[in-house]
């Protein structure tokens, strides 16, 4: 993520020159939005006020932003500035008058879904001139990353276990720029794994593929490139510091929802985790809102904790996909 960081450490350098460059970082849930925060407050401690929001709050909730001393506001989990509800824009709408009437920079970080929302209903984008869009990881990377942990040599890769022909292709997503816009948008493309495929190929052949390549693509496949599932899945299938094919397993989901259930699970993807009373007051008195959380908790797509609903890392996969697959998201 070095571009991404510089991105923000240069439009940080050039603060104070004229109008604040606001600035939105975007990715989906475990995508990386976290270790950018953490580095930019590594980085630019002394300069920053950090504020993580952590449920959805009222507009009394927001701080006077004069009074704080520093010049640069963090504002971590922007998703919770809107629900989608009859007033739920109330906060938002608040927080970005405030925003740009300040004099301050403020950083902001969004969940994916919840921007694509805000975008398409209200073109939030044209608050925020700099837009900093956390693409998925390939393979290469994701290796580097996990890898960069220990010494040389302290992994051990063994060869139990197949490789599934699923492996054989990966989708790939790059940040590309458009012209005239001053958005980048992910481009996914379909790569042909070779050094993959190739490891398939008779042992005559004498083609040697490293396994920790092949034992990195599994994982990265299964993690659909999302670092933080990755990380997940290595971390439950390394065993006293060794990790083969055979010990990384792949949950599989049978979704089948309903509109409504479809509809709520779309909403917790886009918050992450909200209480129940949250999600009642999003669903309005029509919906059986117990009754759909029974059914989204029964099909392992989301679980439950002192009221709050998520989405379970390894589940994060198949429901964007599945959602996507129904035209809940885009």
């Amino acid at each position: 993520m070095e571009k991404e960081i510089q991105d923000i450490t240069d439009t940080i350098e050039r603060f104070g020159t004229g109008a604040p460059d606001h600035i939105a970082i975007i990715s989906e849930p475990m995508g990386g939005r976290s270790t950018i925060v953490s580095e930019i407050r590594r980085i630019h401690g002394d300069k920053v006020h950090y504020l993580p929001l952590e449920f959805v709050i009222s507009p009394n909730s927001l701080p006077d932003f004069s009074t704080i001393k520093e010049d640069i506001i963090l504002i971590d989990n922007c998703r919770f500035l809107a629900t989608r509800r009859i007033g739920g824009f109330d906060v938002l709408d608040t927080f970005l008058h405030a925003q740009i009437s300040s004099k301050k920079l403020f950083i902001t970080t969004w969940n994916a879904f919840a921007w694509q929302y805000l975008s398409a209903v209200m073109n939030i984008e044209a608050y925020f001139p700099v837009i900093v869009s956390i693409a998925r990881m390939d393979t290469p990377v994701l290796k580097q990353v996990i890898l960069s942990h220990y010494e040389p040599g302290e992994i051990l890769f063994l060869e139990e276990g197949a490789t599934d022909r699923s492996m054989f292709y990966s989708m790939i997503h790059k940040n590309v720029h458009i012209p005239l816009t001053k958005n980048d948008f992910s481009i996914p493309w379909v790569k042909s794994n070779f050094t993959v495929m190739l490891r398939g190929l008779p042992r005559k052949k004498h083609i040697q593929v490293s396994i920790e390549d092949v034992i990195f693509e599994k994982i990265n496949r299964i993690a659909r490139g999302n670092p933080g599932v990755a990380l997940l899945l290595w971390e439950s299938s390394l065993k006293d510091n060794t990790i083969s094919l055979a010990s990384i397993s792949e949950t599989l989901y049978d979704i089948d929802l309903d509109t409504n259930e479809s509809f709520i699970l779309t909403i917790i993807l886009s918050m992450k985790s909200l209480h129940e009373k949250d999600l009642s007051a999003i669903a309005g008195s029509e919906m059986d809102i117990q009754r759909v959380l029974y059914r989204l908790v029964q099909q392992g797509v989301v679980r439950e904790d002192a009221g709050y609903y998520s989405i379970p890392p390894f589940a994060l996969g198949p429901v964007i996909e599945y959602l996507k697959k129904t035209r809940r998201l885009w």
